[in-house]
């Protein structure tokens, strides 16, 4: 996965910086296990003990692989490659890559989690081919410009009127990106997506559906498979593209790319130059080549019984099968018991999270990875709370013995390969699920290119492939796999040594035996369908897949390097991660503009916005260092430092500034600040399931002010619930407590939000909140009271302000009481376009009722102001890639004292 952190979104917003000076660490859960390191060429590995054998193998693969991949991307890493290899604190089937804050790879364990649905023999060397895939794509620098700037600014940004990308590639699209580290992660000998049935099925039929457009492959669209289909899709393209021009020529596309750097948005014209053909030509001729090549590929056209937005295996347990669907993908998924006896369905609705569905004790549980604690990511069975089932911690179960003894993957030892457990013994090292059948266990093997069949400790059959999943047993003793077919993926099963095809449906990628039919689950062009389907035994083996390099290999007699046999690079003399050895420059962020407004004499005078950071990090994202210096709305010049740290239990972030130059017009007046300072601990306490929790405290010296300096403190806890693609929450409850002291003011309060989601994506929201100081009458001048505002301010964190956007200036009360109600409504109209800069992908209305109650306003009347509220906004598409909420407001306030009574606004992410 290639992780987008967005510079175009002007750097660094005054919202942006009021969201706090620390925030958690999304590489790594906070108090984890010690670090080392070890440098390789121009490659640092970081890891922990229990993991420096796989560090002495990373360490041979990225020697290898940096040299294969220098060779046909066409230029060499001008950094130094950063590779994490994260401890078993962090159960996560996942990883990623980025430039940010260095060039770096963050690779978690849990794999073993997703065995089938990667089609390769060794995870971690999946996550190494791929990550690194994407940081040779993302930093090609192929011209001057970009390595200028890069000497000077590092990993940073220069947003201006014209954008001079450091990174031209990071805008690329996640269809290109994605396609072409699967490519490049399939080369290897170790498998890989490309030889996926679920892959190559979900694009065929997609192909025949006429799918496969400019519009929805290179946009990030809402259209199924959402954004699965990046990879899906943009695998087998980048396929195609090799076959026709070579691997290296596909490859040279991103050095190609990177000349762009002052429009670093176009695709047509840089493959173009690199392939002699456009991308939306290409396209076509792919999506015709698939029409052709499928036109015989069959569909599961039986009875269907339940459909899907997204997918999740079925289990049998004793006379049922159970399994999750989400038919909408915004909403809850759905619990589905079929009735074997009956094949009757029984469904309801869950918050189980998508997986494997486990019924133990009349509670059902499923496979899944979660924070378990602030200081613990964990894979095991999850239930409808998201909280884990005692003694399933760091399990990825599989299924039961009759004794009760569970059969599972050891996550913490699963790194390379799913390591097998039933009990507390270890049992076999493996390459796919495991079905549990009458106390039997039945696995898949992979030998290079061979995948074999076991029952226990024995093998059955064998076939070429490396994508082979065990469905079922039947009382014959057949055993039920899905494989590859000629079109996609179906059914095969076990018979005396030979192997047979069940059905002659290409689309099927999990099924279970049903009396005399099965259930399957199967793939259409805009959902998964469960179906039940009637055998039609044939003699057939399982398609063999073969792609550009095994053809190759087969014509020139030369097998391929499989990166799993490479011999390891011994580790020996391994440095401790620390502070000071891993802090690096990161690079210089510099946002420009300017306003336009009318001065004293009526006059029109333009004047300049800049922000400008520098950043000091370290690879695991623990510590930052910022200097910064910034025009705020007031005109005023400020520069300053920003530390902060979240790598313990209490998060801790420093600010100091000095004000260079003071904005107000009459300064005589104002009795400001020169410099000052501001400081935010963080202790988060829960984060279980659905539930967060944490004290927040804030001090800070008011620079418009040089007597102001509150203290606050704040208690949050909240429990939400966000499904797929859901806009809004569909359940969530908030509730804060807070107190802030300043000079002889003192004020507490509290706030609450209560949220749901109805039918057809209607939502409704509630939201309260009240502050009270202590003064028995308030001082404006000298900003003490409950303060209220038209926006948000920097280096304010106070809870106990109000934001009211129609104030017609700031204003300070004794007491503020609030309440709001609210309901959404979400249309799905969509317009996509390759050439326009913006896409619409939805839209949503929303009305509201807010009553603001308001004691002593600027120490002279009491003020109570109902307001109207009516929203529209849109889910904007910039450049195909990022994703931004355009909205326009309308507000209309009953008392015009403090507030216009008509107030209209239009931009990004206005609060509702």
């Amino acid at each position: 996965m290639y992780k987008y952190l967005g510079l175009l979104t002007l750097t660094i917003s005054l919202q942006t910086q009021a969201q706090g000076l620390v925030e958690q660490n999304e590489t790594s859960v906070a108090h984890d296990k010690t670090y080392y390191t070890k440098d390789v060429a121009n490659t640092r590995l970081i890891f922990p003990k229990e993991h420096k054998q796989h560090a002495e193998h990373a360490a041979a693969v990225e020697a290898y692989l940096q040299q294969q991949y220098q060779q046909t991307f066409g230029f060499a890493l001008d950094d130094t490659l950063y590779v994490g290899l994260m401890s078993s604190h962090n159960q996560i089937a996942n990883g990623f890559a980025t430039p940010y804050p260095v060039n770096r790879q963050i690779n978690y364990m849990g794999g073993a989690q997703m065995v089938d649905y990667f089609a390769a023999t060794s995870w971690l060397d999946t996550l190494l081919l791929h990550e690194t895939a994407h940081n040779y794509q993302t930093t090609a620098k192929n011209n001057f410009v970009s390595k200028t700037l890069h000497k000077v600014l590092g990993n940073g940004s220069l947003m201006s009127p014209i954008i001079p990308s450091i990174h031209p590639n990071i805008f690329e699209s996640s269809f290109i990106l994605e396609g072409n580290a699967i490519l490049n992660e399939s080369w290897h000998g170790n498998g890989g997506r490309l030889y996926s049935g679920l892959y190559r099925a979900m694009t065929n039929v997609h192909a025949k559906a006429g799918y496969l457009t400019p519009e929805r492959m290179y946009n990030s669209t809402l259209n199924f498979p959402y954004a699965e289909g990046f990879y899906i899709f943009g695998s087998q393209y980048q396929h195609y593209l090799a076959e026709q021009y070579g691997l290296d020529k596909v490859n040279k596309y991103f050095k190609m790319r990177s000349r762009h750097w002052y429009w670093p948005f176009m695709v047509n014209r840089p493959m173009r130059n690199t392939l002699g053909i456009n991308f939306n030509d290409s396209l076509f001729a792919w999506q015709q080549k698939l029409r052709q090549d499928t036109q015989d590929m069959q569909f599961a056209k039986g009875k269907r019984v339940a459909t899907s937005k997204q997918f999740s295996p079925m289990n049998r347990q004793a006379e049922q099968i159970i399994f999750l669907t989400n038919p909408d993908a915004v909403s809850a998924p759905v619990l589905n018991q079929f009735q074997i006896s009956t094949a009757k369905l029984q469904t309801a609705k869950t918050s189980l999270a998508l997986g494997k569905v486990f019924a133990i004790d009349d509670s059902f549980y499923t496979v899944s990875s979660r924070r378990t604690s602030v200081w613990r990511s964990q894979q095991g069975l999850f239930n409808d709370n998201a909280t884990i089932k005692q003694n399933s911690e760091g399990k990825i179960v599989q299924g039961y013995l009759q004794d009760g003894r569970a059969v599972y993957f050891e996550s913490s030892q699963s790194f390379e390969q799913p390591q097998l457990y039933v009990g507390d013994k270890f049992y076999a090292q493996v390459n796919s699920s495991v079905l549990v059948h009458q106390d039997n266990l039945y696995y898949f093997v992979q030998s290079g290119r061979e995948r074999t069949l076991f029952k226990n400790n024995q093998a059955l059959v064998s076939f070429t492939g490396h994508y082979g999943i065990v469905v079922d047993v039947d009382e014959q003793g057949h055993v039920y796999f899905i494989a590859n077919s000629r079109y996609g993926s179906s059914l095969y099963r076990t018979n005396r040594g030979t192997i047979e095809r069940v059905l002659t449906a290409d689309n099927v990628i999990d099924a279970k035996l049903v009396n005399n039919q099965i259930l399957v689950s199967a793939i259409a062009a805009n959902e998964y369908y469960y179906a039940l389907e009637t055998p039609q035994v044939s003699q057939q083996t399982p398609f063999v897949v073969n792609l550009l390099w095994d053809k190759q290999s087969l014509t020139e007699q030369q097998p391929q390097v499989a990166v799993t046999e490479l011999p390891d690079k011994k580790i020996t003399d391994e440095k401790t991660y620390g502070l000071l050895n891993n802090l690096r420059f990161s690079g210089a962020h510099i946002a420009l503009g300017s306003v336009t407004e009318e001065n004293d004499k009526g006059e029109e005078e333009i004047k300049t916005l800049y922000n400008v950071q520098a950043i000091i990090a370290d690879p695991l994202n623990r510590t930052q260092i910022g200097l910064w210096a910034m025009r705020d709305s007031d005109y005023s010049d400020l520069i300053g430092v920003r530390i902060s740290n979240n790598q313990s239990f209490a998060l801790l972030g420093l600010q100091a500034y000095y004000v260079a130059n003071n904005g107000f017009d009459d300064v005589s007046e104002t009795q400001t600040r020169d410099s000052g300072f501001a400081a935010q601990i963080k202790i988060p306490f829960l984060h279980t399931g659905f539930w967060r929790a944490e004290i927040d405290t804030n001090y800070y010296q008011d620079y418009k002010l040089n007597e102001r300096e509150p203290l606050s403190v704040a208690l949050n806890i909240s429990r939400t619930e966000h499904y797929a693609n859901s806009w809004l929450y569909n359940e969530a409850f908030a509730v804060s407590a807070y107190a802030t002291e300043d000079r002889e003011s003192k004020i507490t309060g509290g706030q609450m939000l209560l949220a749901t989601d109805l039918a057809n994506e209607f939502y409704l929201q509630g939201k309260i909140k009240h502050s009270q100081s202590n003064l028995q009458s308030i001082d404006p001048l000298n900003r003490l009271g409950v303060e209220l505002q038209d926006t948000y301010e920097f280096t304010n964190p106070d809870p106990s302000k109000f934001v009211l956007p129609s104030l017609k200036g700031d204003l300070f009360a004794k007491s503020v009481s609030f309440a709001e109600v609210s309901a959404s409504k979400v249309f799905n109209f969509s317009w996509y376009s390759l050439k326009s800069p913006f896409s619409l992908r939805r839209e949503k209305l929303a009305l509201a009722f807010r009553h603001y109650d308001i004691e002593q306003a600027n120490n002279l009347v009491d003020v109570k102001i109902n307001q109207m509220v009516v929203g529209l906004d849109f889910d904007i598409l910039l450049m195909n890639k990022l994703n931004l909420t355009l909205g326009l407001q309308y507000i209309y306030s009953d008392d015009d004292l403090i507030t216009e009574q008509n107030k209209f606004q239009f931009g990004f992410n206005l609060p509702l």
